[in-house]
């Protein structure tokens, strides 16, 4: 940066100089009849030798190709889970729609409680709660019914509504905060995940 403002100051006071003596002044691209103006040359990235972040975007072909492989694969699972009467399957795959669309809608009020991520915290807390309460009144009843039934809202529902992979980008963001923060969140997630247990445990005393 020394350099560049030295040879630029350089080059102004040579064009004065010969702007007193009735010369006209010249651009260093050989372009006459123009004067130059003081002023600093801005840089840009592309000077610096350092590449800008580029934002990746699938094509059309990419997105109908995952579509049409995940379509493929529901198809197929529901084919071999009706073939083999594996109604616990299906009753799985039937509720997950509704935890993941559930943890959807619990993320989209995460922007009122930022940079705390409230509502992803809950979704994993409201997760452990059904899968602990589909585990201790699974091994409890007889039904094979409702053991299908609550299977399903442990796998289906529960797996659907928790995301650790969520939690885990949300303690890698800078948008967090410090590491205070971010170990605080991540101690509640735990705590909360086990304090559910709490008064399930006791109910069943």
């Amino acid at each position: 940066e020394y350099c560049g403002l030295r040879i630029l100051f350089s080059r102004q006071e040579k064009n004065i100089e010969m702007v007193e003596d009735g010369e006209t002044a010249s651009d260093s691209d050989g372009e006459n009849g123009t004067e130059h103006e003081w002023g600093l040359d801005l840089d840009e990235p592309s000077s610096w030798r350092e590449q800008s972040e580029k934002e990746v975007f699938l094509s059309d072909a990419v997105h109908a190709a995952i579509t049409g492989l995940a379509l493929v694969y529901i198809v197929t699972f529901l084919g071999i889970a009706g073939g083999h009467k594996y109604y616990t399957g299906l009753l799985d795959m039937s509720m997950a729609p509704f935890g993941a669309l559930f943890r959807w809608w619990l993320s989209l009020f995460n922007k009122y409680t930022a940079p705390f991520p409230f509502f992803t915290l809950l979704a994993n807390t409201l997760g452990c709660l059904c899968n602990a309460l589909a585990g201790v009144y699974e091994a409890r009843l007889t039904d094979p019914l409702v053991d299908s039934a609550l299977g399903a809202l442990s796998t289906g529902f529960a797996g659907s509504l928790s995301t650790v992979s969520t939690l885990v980008s949300e303690l890698r963001s800078d948008t967090l905060g410090g590491l205070r923060l971010r170990s605080t969140y991540f101690l509640v997630s735990l705590a909360a995940a086990m304090a559910v247990l709490i008064p399930i445990d006791y109910t069943m005393c």
